[in-house]
């Protein structure tokens, strides 16, 4: 499962990611939390171990979890979000690359895999930070703020 140091460092950085999320997060970022926890568990839990062989129960999982971002962005546009539905996309189509060319080896995969899965991470992050910033910022100046 998360048998290597990416995947565990990963893991950890997810599951902070979304402990704050759940944390001080509104709705969206809980929601989102949620998801997100479940789509990267559950895409270990698929993971197989030939890794030889295209990664399709991974596959179905990614493409769920973009359709969960898809349909979050048509109902709030925030830019991070934005930019982890874009991420998300990247990952979905890495795995269309390796499906269509064994030749690109798995460890491509892989590493393209992680650096997307961590981008969506760092988008999700700052998008807590923005909601942390606007929250003091409302309390600074006595307004109430949108979760």
């Amino acid at each position: 499962m998360f048998s290597i140091l990416p995947t565990q460092l990963g893991a950890g950085a997810m599951f902070v990611v979304c402990g704050v999320a759940l944390w001080m997060g509104g709705r969206l970022e809980r929601l989102l939390a949620v998801a997100t926890m479940l789509a990267w568990v559950g895409s270990a839990l698929a993971e197989i171990e030939d890794k030889s062989l295209t990664q399709w129960g991974i596959f179905a999982i990614d493409l769920v979890y973009l359709s969960v971002l898809v349909g979050l962005t048509l109902f709030d546009r925030r830019i991070w979000l934005l930019f982890m539905t874009a991420f998300q996309l990247l990952i979905v189509l890495t795995h269309v690359a390796f499906a269509l060319d064994h030749s690109l080896r798995q460890w491509g995969f892989f590493s393209a895999y992680y650096l997307w899965s961590y981008a969506e991470l760092v988008a999700f992050a700052a998008g807590l930070a923005a909601l942390a910033w606007r929250r003091r910022r409302a309390r600074s100046t006595g307004r109430a703020t949108k979760a």
